[in-house]
């Protein structure tokens, strides 16, 4: 009883505070009691209010490259459309929930079928924070394959912070982002001097619009970069039939090249790509604006 209370003492436990979780995720907030100063200190920009537009745009623009079996590096998204509708609400939520000294901590499993009876498990995990006005990610894993979640998730639990990692992916830097710089040590001779896992973010770039559909895709499979072009899903604005009458074309017409009115389209269309609004509210407002 004695060696079990100086344990205790000695490794002091997390605590832990749940927000929402399913058969492969979980969104929760995380108090270090042991881990690297920042996050044991706290001192986070908490809570903040995220719109689910702006954390869908952040979360679709963080890639990692990883080598296939030939040896080529491909860039690949984290955050998969299919990823980013399951957690976009949980994770707004923990954000509005987390106190000064918790970080959001998130893990998430995807299976890609192969044949048809066999698949693969990808594991994902790692915290969320916001620290001096900037979105801080810190990756314990990404595509961690070959372990069943909840052993996972008993195994990728500790302080992602700790130290500058080796690890066979490497996370790409976009605009609006940089990596952390790791603190010199002269212990380390072969050190990195910069965290591959930990991604710091500027919550005031105006990131690019990312699709929210529900396509198949094989999460192995490297993706291009969006572009508002490559959007989806795509809404289509129909023209009038051809037995409207001709006033009621142009007045319609008129309505469409006002920029006011397509400035608003295009924010209505926003709000219904990220899952915001329903397609019945989608249709009844845009006819509002088309209204004649």
């Amino acid at each position: 009883m004695l060696v079990l209370a100086v344990s205790c003492a000695v490794f002091p436990r997390n605590q832990f505070r749940p927000v929402e979780k399913g058969d492969y995720w979980r969104v929760r907030l995380t108090k270090f009691e042991s881990g690297s100063d920042l996050v044991t200190q706290g001192g986070f920009d908490h809570p903040y209010n995220f719109t689910l537009l702006k954390l869908n745009r952040i979360l679709g623009a963080v890639y990692y490259e990883d080598k296939d079996v030939l040896g080529k590096s491909k860039k690949y998204p984290v955050f998969t459309n299919k990823v980013r509708a399951r957690l976009l609400k949980p994770l707004k939520k923990a954000f509005e929930m987390a106190r000064p000294d918790e970080v959001v901590d998130f893990s998430f499993m995807l299976k890609e079928q192969l044949l048809v009876f066999f698949s693969n498990d990808f594991f994902t995990s790692g915290i969320m924070f916001i620290k001096d006005g900037k979105l801080n990610m810190v990756f314990r894993t990404i595509n961690f394959k070959g372990v069943n979640y909840s052993e996972a998730v008993r195994q990728f639990v500790g302080d992602p912070t700790n130290r500058p990692v080796a690890n066979s992916w490497r996370l790409v830097v976009g605009p609006g982002m940089t990596l952390k710089e790791a603190p010199k040590s002269k212990f380390s001779l072969f050190q990195q001097p910069y965290y591959s896992n930990w991604l710091i973010i500027d919550l005031d770039y105006d990131f690019k619009p990312a699709p929210l559909t529900k396509r198949r895709r094989s999460m192995r499979q490297p993706v291009e970069e969006l572009t508002p072009q490559k959007e989806a899903p795509r809404i289509r604005f129909e023209r009038p039939d051809a037995s409207s009458d001709s006033v009621f074309k142009t007045r319609r017409s008129n309505t469409i090249d006002d920029p006011e009115v397509r400035r608003k389209l295009q924010i209505l269309r926003e709000l219904y790509n990220s899952g915001q609004i329903s397609r019945g509210t989608y249709e009844r407002k845009k006819e509002e604006l088309l209204s004649p």
